[in-house]
């Protein structure tokens, strides 16, 4: 990874707040838009019950063009019209905000407002990886679990 001034760094820490926030959005669409089985539950929180269910509408993605996999542990979300990935946790609604090095490479890399960041990483998961334990070593971000990490704030 190269050098990253300060300017870099605050902008990669907004990206992952805006991460995030897209993030809770594509999940409230997921749960208001699809026939989910056990949907009081997972309103409450109980992202993990969260499946592959039709889109109420009979239309072929989530409104703003969004296609969703819910695939074990995860749900990828990719935006038919710009292109743009999310891979997004699942569990709770805390888990929403984790973020694996890899998968937030991707988000930079796919979102408009970011792509310019992905010319300062040279290898995508141990150079993101190296920068999230740098930003857990000063308390910025948290250890999950694996190689996930979370914002503190």
């Amino acid at each position: 990874m190269q050098a990253l001034t300060k300017e870099i760094t605050d902008t990669l820490l907004e990206a992952m707040d805006t991460y995030k926030r897209i993030a809770q959005e594509l999940i409230d669409k997921l749960i208001s838009e699809t026939s989910q089985a056990e949907k009081e539950e997972i309103i409450n929180g109980a992202y993990h019950l969260l499946s592959n269910e039709e889109v109420v509408n009979g239309e072929k993605y989530l409104s703003g063009q969004w296609h969703f996999d819910v695939h074990g542990e995860h749900c990828m979300f990719e935006n038919a019209k710009t292109g743009q990935t999310l891979e997004v946790s699942l569990g709770s609604k805390d888990d929403v905000g984790n973020m694996d090095p890899y998968f937030f490479y991707n988000f930079l890399k796919s979102t408009a407002n970011y792509e310019h960041l992905i010319a300062y990483i040279e290898n995508p998961f141990g150079d993101m990886l190296d920068f999230f334990e740098r930003l857990a070593a000063q308390n910025v971000l948290i250890h999950v679990h694996g190689v996930e990490y979370r914002k503190l704030l």
